[in-house]
């Protein structure tokens, strides 16, 4: 199972997604995280206010706070290896992160069967067969 760790600056609470006017990136995050957790993904989140003793269990939190500081929190940890810093994933990059594909991420299917959209199509631009095109020269004039 895919493992996916956040290590967060200093919040009032858990998701830090309380009081009167909470900030949008949190709230968003934290839907996604639980997004995230829904989809089988294990989700850790700690803050270095609520949680300090899980930056010095994790090495690589612990080595990131000390060089980088905490203003550059959160760090985003997928099995163990760092893949953003500085700001909050959004949807999409948890799901490339974690090998999920979001509706949003999934290829459009092909909506109709001209150029390029059909593999059917006998000519056309997309086919090996020559293509006929008709060069004219322009008309010159005496004056």
């Amino acid at each position: 199972m895919v493992a996916l760790k956040v290590f967060e600056g200093p919040l009032c609470c858990n998701t830090g997604v309380c009081g009167p006017d909470p900030e949008q990136a949190l709230v968003d995050f934290t839907a996604d995280a639980r997004w995230l957790a829904g989809q089988g993904i294990n989700v850790t989140r700690a803050n270095l206010a609520q949680d300090p003793a899980a930056f010095a269990a994790d090495a690589a939190a612990r080595t990131f706070v000390q060089l980088a500081g905490a203003d550059a929190l959160p760090l985003v940890l997928v099995d163990g290896t760092t893949v953003l810093t500085g700001r909050y994933p959004s949807r999409a990059e948890l799901a490339r992160f974690t090998g999920l594909t979001t509706p949003e991420s999934a290829p459009a299917a092909a909506t109709d069967s001209s150029c390029c959209g059909a593999e059917d199509q006998p000519s056309g631009c997309c086919s090996s067969a020559p293509q006929v095109l008709q060069i004219s020269a322009p008309v010159r004039s005496c004056c």
